[in-house]
Formats: structure tokens, C-alpha cells, sequence
């Protein structure tokens, strides 16, 4: 009987909403399009804070790194290869370690010999972050760290492209700086590598001994040589916790205190960081989806509001229809029923459409993320989100089912039945009308607010001079494979490498010299004369010609020399932020620094503008040195012709024309880079705009429609003041006063809360958010003119009537 009535009561619900269509597509639209940011939103969060990795023992997994401590500063997060191996050796404080370094390799047997990411890593590493194998095998375990296998695995990307997808791909040959590795196995195609090792976009997997970086018989990488990619990777044994790590690995670098102290002179101290590793994978990232998840949460605040008002409007038409089923016996519980049932299927309605959308959110959000957030191909619907949807479904249908219900009197329905309705539905009274439209105002205020300063920090980075052209310009590096000339013997090839590339078609410029327009960045320090070593300054090695061709302004000094650039002396350029960092006030031109080579100072000859890379501008400050290009490589800049492009096979062509050996390391559209650098700046420039506009939308429709509704009530006796004889001017300004205080105090107390936040959180937010005086004006004062409008449009569309048409019945 229970199942019987609820059939017949649900298919009531139903077609009272299909006979109030505009409220059932409001409320769904409204509902669904906020819901639907609100899970994708989510679905980040999980995966950050919540969703367990696919790592062994996540929580008791963690990163070693180095500390390098000097007198006066301390540069953390960079190891040396001796570090890693001596703690990979003596550690006693993990069940299982794992040393991994990253790089990129040229794969010269491949067609078009494409230079692919590459991961080094010992055989724990598999274990630990349970690399899939679908083809093969992995590669053959070793007895020792530095034991040489010549064993590859690749990933599924690379099976296709080169192998298509053949299983005749096990037991191929690589081959890579001369030297040939067997391909054994493909590894799965949904795994990646960690966010910390190369972005995620390792190709190849080999052996950790195969980094010839410091697995060489010849000079092989010194202590002072450091790698931001190299790691130790380890679980904790069951008791350690990261302090005690972090004791015996010290203890562990002490025990060999005079080797570093020898290679790395000016070091103090060599301390390890371990960091817990959700935490070091994440890095900032995770601030990221606190913002990301604040800013939807009070989006979908205000849609509640909104959705709140028109469930209000909604008990007007409702309680003729609940007043006849009283007559026909129907108990208060059952009425109650009636209304939850409404607000259940709506809401049910919404969350399955919102789930849709989001389920298209999330896709289009890894398509566009990938490469620049961590754990970004993890992203789902999880059962987090999922348990979210339910959750938000039954305490939505309950929340306006219980507003619903509380504007209607259950007691009196049954003599309403014969009357026009008056009094059946209590109005919303002064108070609630203040409340609902000052929090709209306040959430609104302090999300568009919010996003305002987010938008100035993008706006900021966007229109920042980068230092260098990047439209139509090219970065060709070329290398010759062993090349046994002298370095003297080498100089003929930067020209004629230069003469080679102005013969393809579209060369209209050529630069000797490396663009340090590249997602990521190399650093150096320099020591003065008297000792005194610099923080860690970005770099790049270019030619006498670089700057005319690039754009990059000398504003004291020269370019180099030609002595210079055949190494007969030592000079080089800093930019401007160089030279006020290391010379407040003064000039740093003709000063002496050690570099490199500490049997030849280098020069300070010339002072340009500030080099500014969008992704590290926030630490180095425009900062950056430029040394003389030797021919141990061949890097040039290229311009094209508008319309031109340089691809791989002319450059490959034209090269080879100088010498046969002649590979490529390096081929880089500049804008497609610089478009790269600043991809989620732009990204985030364009959601912040959207939510902006969004929330103010909503906001308004939402302050209009209480301020609507309640007005609709007083029409009877703003109709009878009319009447009387009351000005509209009078009555204007009585509503007002009503409305502008508590829209005022919110609009304040989100101002304030905006500004006084950022002030104190300043250091954890300032790499996503900037206050702009001026944008802050500029927006608040939007703001409030766009709540004014809200307030006053539905007031004059009431007070504009005529005297006995506000007293008409409808």
C-alpha cells in the first residue's frame, strides 16, 4: 500500500513540474551548471588530499633531497650524485630506496632521431611506483648501483609511433650517444612517471647506471654539480618517522664530510630535507585546489540562495494544491512528503546532469592541464565525488523542501480552500529579506574580489616584457656526434652551421647562441673577488650577435668580444637585476667573478635588460647571466619569414650538409615555448573572468528575485501609500534605506576580508594572487553599482505603476 501511494505521489510530483516548467528548467540550469564546477573542483581535491596513490605505502613513502648550506644563504632541493649514492648505499632507515634522476635523450636510430625524456632509476623504482608492464618485461635486476645494463623499457606513446604497436618491438636496439640498448619491455599505457621527474613525460626507462652524467670513466659529474631531477625515493621502515630519517642520513653525509668539503669548498653543511611524498609530488599545487575549492563552494552558495528564492516564489502557487488534498484528508506528514518528493526529483535531476557535465569538465581539464598540474591523469569521478553527489542530493531535497514548508501553514489549509489564498503563505519577513540579500552581496563581493586578484597576479605575469622576440623566431641546437676535433679546430663550424642555415628557405635572421625561452631553466652562481657567493642566477650561453637579433637591449657595456668568443678571454653579461643584486647603486661592469674555471675570473663587460621567465620571475626576479658560447654544441637563434615554418627534416638536412655526424638536440618554435611557459596563466585568466561574470549573474538574478518577491507582497500597501498621496521619490527612498545597509556592510566586510586575508596570508598565496590598488577600485566600485542596479530595477518596475493598478487583485 506504502509503495502504492508513493508511486502515485511521485507521479503527482511529476507532472506538477512538468506544469511549471520555467521553475523546473531554473532550478535544474542553475543547479547543475554550479554543481557540475563543484565536482570537477572536487575531483581535483580528492585526488590531492584524499584518493590513494598507486605508490607502495604511501604513507610512510617519502623524498629525500640536499640542503646545501653556505655562510650566508642556504640552497635547498638540489643533490649531487655522490649524496645519492652514499645515503643509496649506508641507508638503514627504509625497507626499500630508490635513486632516480631524469634527463633527456637523442634517439639517433629512430626516424627524424627524436630527443625523448628519459628516466634513470635503480629496480626499486619499479617496485615503488609499481610500474605496469603490458609487453615484456622489466628491466633485469642488478647486484650493485653502478652495474651496466644495456635493458630499456618504453612507454606505450613510443610503441605506437615507432613500432606500431608490434609485439616485434621486444628486442629491438636503441641507440643513444653511440651506444645500443635492447628494448625488453612497454610499459602500460595509464601510467606516467611522477610530476617531480620531467612533468610526467618520461619515454624511456633505463637502468640508474646508464646516466652518463656520472656513470662515466672520464670525468665524471663533481660534488659541486647539482640536479634539482635527482632524488632518493624510500619507505620508511615501520617506527622511523622523518626526523630519525633525517638524523642517520645526516650522520650518513658526516662520514664522508671531507670528500664534499674538498669538491664543494665553500659548502658548510650538506643537510637532507625528506618530505613525505603526496606533499613533495604536490608541491604548491595543493593551495591550488584549497582556492580552486573555496571559489566553487561559495559559487554554489549562491546558487542556493538563488534556488532558495525560487522554492519561496514556488509556496505561493503551491498551497492552493496542498490546501484541496487537506480537504480530501490528507495528513501533514503526507503533505510534507508531497513537497520533499518535488525537491527530489529536481534534485536528483540536477546532480545527474551536473555529473554529465562534469564528467565532460574533467576531460576537457586534463586535456588542458596535463604536463602542468600533478596527478592530473588520475582524475575521475571517484567514489569521493560520487559520495559527494549523493550527499548534496539528499540535503538539497530535504533544504528546500524544509523551506518550502516552513512559509506554509499546514493548520489553515483546509479554510483556504474557498478563499483567495491570503494568508496561507507566510510572507518572508524584513530580517530574512536583509540576511538573504546582504550574504549574496558578501559572497559575490569577496568570490569576484577573490578571482580580481588572482587575475592582476595572471594579468601581471602575462604583460610582463619577457626580454627576447619569440613571433617567428626558432631555437635550433645542433651537436656532432663524437667529435674529436680540438676546441680551436671546432670554431670553423659555428659559421658554417650558421652559412648552412641561412640557405633554407624563410631564414631571415640567424643568432649564434641558446634561447633560454624554455619551460625550464638552468642556474649557476658566481663568487666575488673577495669570497662572497651569489644566490643561484639562471644562465644561458650565446654569441656576439644574440641580443641585436633578439631584442634584448645592452643598457651599459658591450656584447662580447670576439677574443671572448674564442675563449681567449673570460667575459661576461648580467642583466640589470643582476647587477642591482650584487651592486646596489653601483655598476658591476669591469668587475671579476669566479666562475667555472677557477683559474680564469670572468669579466663583467655589459649590463642588459632583465630577462623575465613568466614561470620563475617570482624567485630569480629578472635575474640571469650570459656567457660566451664555446663550440662544444652549436646553438642558434633563427628568424623565419612570416607564414614560415622551420621543421625538423630541412633543419636535419641543411646540418648534414656541414658534417655527417651532425645530430640535433634542440628544435623549439619560441612562441609555441613562451605559449607553453604561460599556459596556465592564460587558463587561469579566462576562468577567472568567467567566474566573475557568473557569480555576478547569479548574485544579481538572485538579489532581484528576493528584492522582486518581497516588494510583490508589499504591492497592496505600497498601492495604498500611493493612493494617499505618497511621492514615489518618498517611497523610493524608504526602500532604499531598507536595503542599502545591510548590502553596504556586506560589500565592507568582504572588501575587508579580501584585503586583511591577503595581508596576512601573503606568503602562502602570493604566487596566485596580487593586490592591485588600482583593479580593486575599479572592480569594487563595479560591484557596487551592479548591486545598486539590482536594488533599484525592481523597485521602479513596482513603484512605476499606477496607484490602482498595484491594488489590483491577480
Amino acid at each position: 500500500m506504502n509503495i502504492i501511494r508513493f508511486y502515485n505521489q511521485l507521479k503527482l510530483a511529476i507532472q506538477s513540474l512538468r506544469q511549471a516548467k520555467g521553475f523546473s528548467v531554473a532550478i535544474i540550469l542553475t543547479l547543475s551548471l554550479t554543481l557540475a564546477c563543484f565536482f570537477v573542483v572536487m575531483s581535483l581535491f580528492s585526488n590531492y588530499f584524499i584518493k590513494p596513490l598507486n605508490v607502495e605505502h604511501e604513507d610512510r613513502l617519502v623524498i629525500v633531497e640536499q640542503d646545501n648550506v653556505f655562510a650566508d644563504k642556504n640552497s635547498p632541493g638540489y643533490q649531487s650524485f655522490q649524496s645519492i649514492e652514499q645515503w643509496y648505499k649506508t641507508q638503514q632507515v627504509f625497507e626499500k630506496a630508490a635513486a632516480v634522476s631524469t634527463g633527456q635523450e637523442i634517439v639517433t636510430n629512430l626516424p627524424g632521431q627524436p630527443k625523448l625524456d628519459v628516466t634513470y632509476a635503480t629496480d626499486e623504482y619499479y617496485e615503488l611506483f609499481r610500474v605496469p608492464v603490458m609487453l615484456g618485461r622489466h628491466i633485469a635486476n642488478v647486484q650493485v648501483l653502478d652495474e651496466k645494463v644495456q635493458e630499456v623499457m618504453i612507454s606505450y606513446q613510443i610503441w605506437q609511433r615507432y613500432f606500431d604497436g608490434s609485439e616485434q618491438a621486444i628486442g629491438q636496439s636503441l641507440t643513444m650517444e653511440g651506444m645500443q640498448f635492447t628494448v625488453v619491455g612497454v610499459v602500460g599505457q595509464n601510467f606516467t612517471d611522477p610530476f617531480m621527474f620531467n612533468d610526467g613525460k618520461a619515454q624511456i626507462w633505463f637502468k640508474f647506471s646508464a646516466d652518463r652524467r656520472y656513470f662515466r670513466e672520464e670525468d665524471p659529474s663533481p660534488w659541486y654539480n647539482l640536479f634539482g631531477t635527482l632524488k632518493l625515493i624510500g619507505v620508511l621502515k615501520p617506527g622511523e618517522t622523518n626526523a630519525t630519517a633525517k638524523t642517520h642520513l645526516h650522520q650518513s653525509l658526516q662520514e664522508i664530510k671531507a670528500q664534499w668539503v674538498e669538491g664543494f669548498p665553500n659548502i658548510v653543511d650538506l643537510v637532507p630535507i625528506v618530505t613525505s611524498f603526496r606533499k613533495a609530488e604536490l608541491g604548491d599545487n595543493n593551495k591550488l585546489a584549497i582556492l580552486l575549492l573555496a571559489g566553487v563552494t561559495g559559487l554554489l552558495l549562491i546558487a542556493l540562495l538563488n534556488v532558495s528564492n525560487l522554492f519561496v516564489s514556488r509556496a505561493v502557487v503551491k498551497h492552493k494544491q496542498l490546501a484541496l488534498q487537506a480537504v480530501l484528508g490528507a495528513k501533514r506528514r503526507v503533505l510534507f512528503q508531497s513537497i520533499l518528493l518535488e525537491t527530489s526529483v529536481l534534485m536528483t535531476a540536477s546532480v545527474l546532469v551536473a555529473l554529465f557535465l562534469a564528467a565532460w569538465g574533467i576531460k576537457l581539464f586534463v586535456s588542458l592541464s596535463t604536463g602542468f598540474l600533478p596527478l592530473i591523469s588520475d582524475l575521475s569521478l571517484d567514489s569521493t565525488v560520487l559520495l559527494s553527489a549523493l550527499l548534496v542530493c539528499v540535503l538539497l531535497a530535504w533544504l528546500f523542501a524544509f523551506i518550502t514548508s516552513r512559509l506554509i501553514n499546514f493548520t489553515k489549509l483546509r479554510a483556504q480552500i474557498q478563499s483567495s489564498g491570503k494568508g496561507a503563505v507566510s510572507q518572508v519577513s524584513a530580517t530574512t529579506v536583509k540576511m538573504m540579500v546582504a550574504v549574496q552581496l558578501f559572497l559575490a563581493s569577496t568570490l569576484v574580489i577573490g578571482a580580481t586578484m588572482v587575475l592582476s597576479k595572471t594579468l601581471e605575469t602575462l604583460n610582463r616584457p619577457l626580454g627576447s622576440k619569440t613571433e617567428n623566431f626558432y631555437a635550433v641546437h645542433l651537436f656532432i656526434q663524437d667529435m674529436e676535433e680540438s676546441i680551436a679546430e671546432r670554431y670553423r663550424f659555428i659559421e658554417a652551421y650558421r652559412e648552412a642555415l641561412y640557405k633554407i628557405d624563410g631564414v631571415t635572421k640567424v643568432a649564434h647562441g641558446s634561447s633560454p625561452v624554455q619551460y625550464n631553466t638552468r642556474a649557476s652562481t658566481v663568487t666575488d673577488m673577495a669570497g662572497n657567493e651569489s644566490v643561484f642566477i639562471p644562465q644561458a650561453w650565446v654569441g656576439m650577435d644574440y641580443f641585436d637579433v633578439t631584442g634584448l637591449k645592452i643598457i651599459e657595456g658591450r656584447t662580447f668580444s670576439e677574443a671572448a668568443m674564442r675563449g681567449e678571454k673570460h667575459e661576461f653579461l648580467v642583466t640589470k637585476a643582476v647587477n642591482d643584486l650584487l651592486k646596489p647603486g653601483g655598476s658591476l661592469i669591469g668587475e671579476t667573478f669566479m666562475s667555472f674555471d677557477p683559474d680564469n675570473p670572468v669579466e663583467v663587460v655589459g649590463i642588459t635588460e632583465n630577462f623575465n621567465h613568466p614561470r620563475s620571475f617570482g624567485r630569480h626576479q629578472g635575474r640571469h647571466f650570459w656567457w660566451a658560447s664555446q663550440p662544444y654544441a652549436f646553438p642558434y637563434i633563427v628568424k623565419m619569414e612570416e607564414g614560415k615554418s622551420l621543421s625538423r627534416e630541412t633543419l636535419f638536412t641543411a646540418a648534414r650538409s656541414v658534417d655527417q655526424r651532425t645530430g640535433i638536440w634542440r628544435l623549439t618554435n619560441l612562441e609555441k615555448e613562451y605559449g607553453l611557459m604561460t599556459h596556465m596563466e592564460r587558463i587561469t585568466r579566462n576562468l577567472c573572468i568567467l567566474l566573475a561574470l557568473f557569480t555576478l549573474v547569479l548574485a544579481g538574478v538572485g538579489i532581484y528575485g528576493v528584492l522582486s518577491y518581497n516588494l510583490g507582497l508589499r504591492r497592496y500597501e505600497l498601492g495604498i501609500r500611493m493612493a494617499l498621496g505618497a511621492k514615489s521619490k518618498r517611497l523610493y527612498r524608504e526602500l532604499f534605506q531598507d536595503t542599502i545597509v545591510p548590502l553596504a556592510l556586506a560589500f565592507v566586510l568582504a572588501v575587508l576580508l579580501c584585503v586583511v586575508g591577503y595581508t596576512f596570508f601573503v606568503e602562502q598565496i602570493s604566487d596566485y594572487m596580487l593586490v592591485n590598488p588600482l583593479w580593486l577600485t575599479a572592480v569594487s566600485t563595479g560591484i557596487a553599482v551592479f548591486a545598486l542596479f539590482a536594488t533599484l530595477y525592481p523597485m521602479s518596475k513596482i513603484l512605476g505603476a499606477k496607484p490602482m493598478a498595484s491594488l489590483r487583485q491577480e
